[in-house]
């Protein structure tokens, strides 16, 4: 998946702005680049250690997507005090057990960390049941 250093660097700066509750979002784009970044309000009961997207904002998220042909290319989320890497939550989180598959196959989950605040970092995962794969976020410049 590829970013611009700007929308990188948007994600970060909502990370911040958000923390120390978690931030999350949906990216759409086309081919795997990123065209539009979806800010979606994070309503979890503990937003400390949790991110639940607003229902209302994901729906339009993804009608806008749709009306401009885009893909879910991502679904992005911070860890604001823990490494950049899928919790036991997230994990579970990205899968439907009622249908036994992912709720987004091949969508790519974009896990952020402030823990060092000097360095944030965001890594890309594809979640596939209890199989993490890490797949590589190509960062280019504007």
């Amino acid at each position: 998946m590829t970013l611009t250093q700007s929308q990188l660097d948007q994600l970060f700066e909502q990370m911040r702005r958000d923390a120390p509750y978690e931030t999350c979002g949906m990216i759409g784009g086309r081919d795997g680049r990123a065209l539009k970044i979806y800010p979606i309000k994070n309503v979890a009961e503990n937003r400390v250690k949790n991110y639940f997207m607003d229902g209302v904002e994901q729906i339009r998220a993804m009608q806008d997507m749709d009306d401009n042909s885009y893909d879910i290319l991502a679904i992005y989320h911070s860890h604001p005090v823990t490494r950049a890497y899928p919790s036991a939550t997230d994990v579970r989180d990205a899968y439907d057990a009622d249908l036994q598959e992912p709720r987004y196959p091949g969508t790519v989950y974009i896990i952020m960390s402030l823990m060092n605040p000097d360095a944030p970092e965001a890594h890309g995962y594809l979640l596939e049941g209890e199989t993490i794969t890490e797949t590589p976020l190509e960062i280019i410049s504007d």
